[in-house]
């Protein structure tokens, strides 16, 4: 009897990291999707050795014997993440009504799957509910009250899922189409602006801490296209819908992608590694737990709000900075840092 194919479909993006690439592939090799589209961005002209890094990677998921349907994106010239990642997602969102969505570094663990599965079947008709996240970002288990998940307003997407019907409202609101990104001739790509049809921000009651309202307001007016990631505009688009994501009580998406190497995590630090789910899942209401989503803001106003671009402008060497971050992230001192950071 032959195995049985996954069938919620699977976005991978891939790029120029062979490594990261194998590990991904064992884990996809195992769970046997009916459906994976393969997004891949082109190697920058400015890296002369990247060329041959990015054929590889390519030849790597081709050449694994997928037992089900295969589609790729792949780009002549490189986009930069930003416009590889939405038009990527416009591309597979054109494709199939709901996926599950990875990039090369985001290893997961094999729970992760049957987690996304489940909610993206129990949660397809609930338009309040955006996302499915993979990651916890080190918010811990005990705050989850003995439930396999959280809603929050926002969650990771180290490792993440979604409808196909939700990414056309974010980018309805949102539609930036990269036109003429490429990297031409070695210059680096410029990303687009960060533009709306009309203003938004967040909803009264979608965020916990005054700091977080501070910073996703500011996402939300901001033009400049490479002064915050997509992440955060679909984020900000979610909260000022009143919307929730899911977040699971135990990690469930290993990110591998620090580095010097990375287009951003390119701290000095060990991946927060994976772990598994149990199942049946033990389901929360569908309401908002500002437990989870106030300590969700605290860890991303550490490492991504003002106070901690200005560390990074400040201190250099990744070394030194995972030095502070040992510091900061010890349970005495993290109790004086997030009162400072709530603010």
């Amino acid at each position: 009897m032959a195995e049985s194919l996954f069938e919620t479909p699977i976005v991978l993006f891939v790029f120029n990291r062979p490594e990261v690439t194998r590990r991904n592939i064992e884990v996809l090799r195992a769970l046997r999707p009916a459906r994976l589209l393969i997004v891949a961005d082109g190697p920058r002209a400015s890296r002369p050795a990247e060329a041959a890094l990015c054929e590889e990677v390519r030849a790597m998921v081709l050449a694994e014997q997928w037992p089900g349907e295969v589609a790729t994106k792949f780009a002549e010239r490189n986009l930069g993440l930003e416009a590889n990642i939405e038009l990527g997602l416009d591309w597979a969102f054109s494709q199939v009504g709901r996926a599950i969505v990875l990039e090369d570094d985001c290893i997961p663990h094999p729970s992760f799957f049957r987690y996304c599965a489940e909610l993206l079947e129990r949660y397809r008709d609930e338009q309040q509910v955006w996302q499915i996240g993979g990651d916890t970002k080190g918010v811990p288990e005990a705050m989850f009250g003995g439930t396999s998940y959280a809603f929050s307003t926002w969650s990771s997407v180290w490792g993440w899922a979604t409808w196909a019907d939700r990414w056309h409202r974010h980018r309805a609101s949102f539609p930036r189409d990269h036109a003429g990104a490429e990297d031409r001739e070695g210059m680096t790509p410029r990303t687009a602006d960060a533009w709306r049809v009309s203003p938004v921000v967040p909803a009264e009651g979608s965020l916990v801490t005054e700091a977080a309202m501070k910073h996703f307001t500011q996402v939300a007016g901001e033009p400049n296209g490479d002064a915050r990631g997509w992440d955060h505009h679909w984020w900000v688009t979610i909260m000022s819908e009143s919307g929730l994501s899911t977040m699971p009580a135990r990690n469930l998406v290993e990110n591998d992608g620090y580095g010097e190497d990375a287009t951003h995590t390119t701290a000095a630090k060990d991946p927060y590694p994976a772990e598994g789910l149990t199942f049946p899942l033990v389901h929360p209401p569908l309401a908002l737990n500002r437990e989870v989503e106030g300590e969700l803001e605290l860890v991303l106003l550490r490492t991504d709000g003002r106070l901690s671009r200005f560390m990074r402008k400040l201190i250099r060497p990744l070394w030194m900075r995972a030095i502070v971050r040992r510091i900061v992230t010890t349970p005495i001192v993290w109790r004086v840092v997030r009162k400072v950071v709530a603010k």
